[in-house]
């Protein structure tokens, strides 16, 4: 939620992230201008003026960070935190707790199959929790 009060971000996992406006329940889709992998979100957090996102959809998984434009309606810039590494595995959601940002790695979800059974031949790794630090 934007600290506004007046607008929820909605992460979609095949179209992307959409702005709900409360007051109106006019829902706006965020414009990526052909740049921004925006799909395959898991998990999205708000921390001043930037999407926090967990893209366990995505080819290579990631994590990211998509600054928003003043006006809400598109994505500037992003930075990876983290994509394609070992220790990533398959990642889902986390949590900001003042300039940090943990999340779940390696959750082994890409070990089970749609029923809940473990995949022939998986072998799952130790879950782990990372933190990100971000400037004030």
């Amino acid at each position: 939620m934007h600290p506004d009060g007046k607008h929820i971000f909605v992460p979609d996992y095949v179209r992307g992230i959409a702005v709900l406006e409360i007051a109106t329940k006019q829902v706006r889709w965020l414009s990526m201008r052909g740049r921004f992998a925006l799909n395959g979100i898991d998990g999205l957090y708000f921390d001043h003026g930037k999407l926090i996102a967990v893209q366990n959809g995505t080819s290579p998984e990631r994590v990211a960070v998509f600054t928003l434009g003043a006006t809400l309606t598109r994505i500037e810039s992003e930075t990876i935190i983290e994509r394609s590494t070992a220790t990533l595995g398959d990642p889902t959601h986390g949590v900001v707790i003042d300039t940090d940002f943990y999340y779940i790695a390696n959750s082994g979800w890409d070990c089970i199959d749609d029923r809940g059974n473990m995949k022939p031949g998986a072998k799952p790794s130790v879950p782990r929790v990372m933190r990100v630090r971000f400037q004030p």
